[in-house]
Formats: C-alpha cells, sequence, structure tokens
C-alpha cells in the first residue's frame, strides 16, 4: 500500500484538524457511555428530583448518570465562572435581549457561553500558527478573523434571532389588528379579544399575548401587562399598538377607533415595505448577473465561434 505523503497537507492544518477530530470523538465517545438505558426504576428516580423531594444518596448514585451526576454539573460550575466577570449592567443587557429573541437561555448560560467563544477561537488559531511553525500573512488573517468572530459571533446570532422575531411579529400584525377591531366593535372585551387573537394566530405574537393574558388573570394592571407586552418584543408595530391601547384607556376614546386607523397606518406601512423591497430587488441581482449569468453566457455564444477560428487558422497554417 502506497505511503501517505505528509508533505502534501501542512502541518499545522493537520494538526488543527486532528485536534479538532480527537475532541469530537472523546466527547461523542463520553456521551455514548455515560447515557444509560431509562428503566422505571430511574425515571420514578428522576422524577422525585425534579419536584424537590429528598431521596437516599445511594440511589441516586446508581440511577443517575454519570453525565447528569459530575458532566453536566462542571460544565455548568465552567459556564458560571467563564460569566463571573460581566458586571450586572451586561447581564441585564443580555437578558432584554434574550427576552426579546424568545429564547429561554440563561443569560448566565449566554455570558459564559460568550466567554468561552471569545477565547477559545483566538486559542485555536495560536495553535493553528504554532503548527505552522513560520508566521505567513495567512496566518495574521486567520489569527485576526479568529480574534473578531470570536468577539462578535454570539452577539450576531442573538441580534439575528431578535431581528427574525419582530419581523414575524410585524408581519402578523395587521391580520391581528383587524380581529381585534371586529371582536371590539362586536362587543367583546379587550380580554377577550386579545385571547380570540390567540385563539386564531400562532408564532411569537400569540405567545407573547397569551403570557399578557396569563399575568392579568393573575392580577397584574391591564396598563402594565400591555405595556409591558411591547417593551419586552421590541417590535415597532406592537409597541405602536400598546402605546395606543394604554392612551386610549387613560383617556378614555374607543379602543376600536385607535387600532382601525393603527391598523390602516401598518397596512400602509407593509405595502411600503414590500415596494421598498421590490425596488432593491434588480441591485441585488447585479453582482449575481455579472459573476453568474454573464460569463455562462459569454461562454456559450463565443465558444463555437472561437472554436472555429482556431480550426480556420490552423488549417491556414497547415496549408503548403
Amino acid at each position: 500500500m502506497p505511503a501517505f505523503d505528509t508533505s502534501i497537507v501542512p502541518s499545522g492544518l493537520l494538526l488543527a484538524v486532528s485536534m479538532l477530530g480527537a475532541f469530537v470523538s472523546t466527547a461523542v465517545l463520553v456521551l455514548v457511555l455515560t447515557t444509560p438505558h431509562q428503566t422505571p426504576a430511574m425515571r420514578l428516580a428522576r422524577y422525585a428530583r425534579y419536584s424537590a423531594r429528598p431521596g437516599s444518596p445511594g440511589v441516586e448514585a446508581t440511577t443517575v448518570s454519570l453525565r447528569e451526576r459530575i458532566i453536566l454539573p462542571l460544565l455548568a460550575k465552567v459556564i458560571e465562572l467563564a460569566a463571573r466577570a460581566a458586571p450586572s449592567r451586561a447581564r441585564r443587557t443580555v437578558a432584554a435581549d434574550l427576552q426579546m429573541a424568545g429564547s429561554r437561555m440563561n443569560p448566565t448560560m449566554f455570558l459564559g457561553l460568550r466567554t468561552i467563544i471569545m477565547f477559545g477561537l483566538p486559542a485555536f488559531a495560536v495553535l493553528y500558527v504554532i503548527g505552522n511553525g513560520t508566521l505567513e500573512p495567512l496566518d495574521l488573517v486567520v489569527l485576526l478573523l479568529a480574534l473578531v468572530w470570536g468577539r462578535r459571533l454570539p452577539t450576531m446570532w442573538l441580534k439575528r434571532r431578535i431581528r427574525a422575531r419582530q419581523r414575524a411579529i410585524d408581519r402578523v400584525l395587521p391580520y391581528s389588528l383587524d380581529l381585534m377591531v371586529a371582536c371590539l366593535e362586536g362587543g367583546l372585551s379587550l380580554d377577550a379579544s386579545l385571547a380570540k387573537v390567540v385563539e386564531q394566530t400562532n408564532g411569537p405574537l400569540a405567545t407573547e399575548i397569551r403570557r399578557t393574558l396569563q399575568e392579568m388573570a393573575l392580577g397584574r394592571p391591564t396598563t402594565d401587562a400591555i405595556r409591558d407586552l411591547g417593551e419586552r418584543t421590541g417590535a415597532p408595530g406592537l409597541k405602536r399598538l400598546t402605546e395606543d391601547i394604554v392612551q386610549a384607556d387613560r383617556m378614555g376614546i374607543s379602543i376600536a377607533e385607535s387600532l382601525r386607523s393603527l391598523a390602516r397606518d401598518t397596512r400602509v406601512m407593509r405595502r411600503q415595505a414590500a415596494e421598498e423591497l421590490a425596488r432593491k430587488a434588480p441591485i441585488k441581482m447585479v453582482p449575481v448577473l455579472i459573476f453568474c449569468v454573464l460569463p455562462a453566457l459569454g461562454i456559450v455564444t463565443t465558444a463555437p465561434a472561437a472554436i472555429l477560428l482556431m480550426r480556420t487558422f490552423s488549417q491556414s497554417v497547415n496549408l503548403p
């Protein structure tokens, strides 16, 4: 069997790939070996732990897996230690952003993961550069990209999820406003109108309205619950809706009339946004046409003529 020539692959890349493969294979092996078969007794013991009932340490040692007893608490401690350096203001900002994104992740977990990624990617980049031996321009580019992406990648993911959720809310909002106006004019109260919206729609808007209704059912003032509905989502259309409801309730104006005008404005804004996207489409298609369509079209149209000319010139040269 011919031997594999290691000079073809750079030593730094080979080292990085081998380290990554070893890490992934070790993690998969540990997870597979520490995942036990869930017997009924083990499930009952797990339910007892979730209900905060004290159990015997010996029983827990035999029924709880190694992953739940050691690995997961160790990872939680490492993430908590990595997030401990974050100030309280950053924790509040991250908590608000996670709430806007609709994520159930703990702010401490997100801060810890962000810290690990921020220092982990540059560490892998440094190992890659050390494995190469000599510092080249490509190594500097790898270090720079690792520093930038390690710091910005978790924040970019969170911001992108926030924007996607806000767009989903604004997309469903005009139909929900029309339904609320019809329900209010039909004699239903504001709470019943919101409940009807929850029944007829789905998605993040229905989830947030359902949470608001639960808060109101638990005794929270309607004004505070409605105002918090717009603040915790950050969607511009929903914030306008909550502000109009609060203002109409404070000034004694008909909520149906206010929501009707808001629904009209929302439809106009949605139409304008669609027209703006339609006007941007030709500009976005120009690079695709230049780099993808025009080269292929040029090859298809000019290749036969070029081949014919080459044959003609070759025949003319070969003539005596």
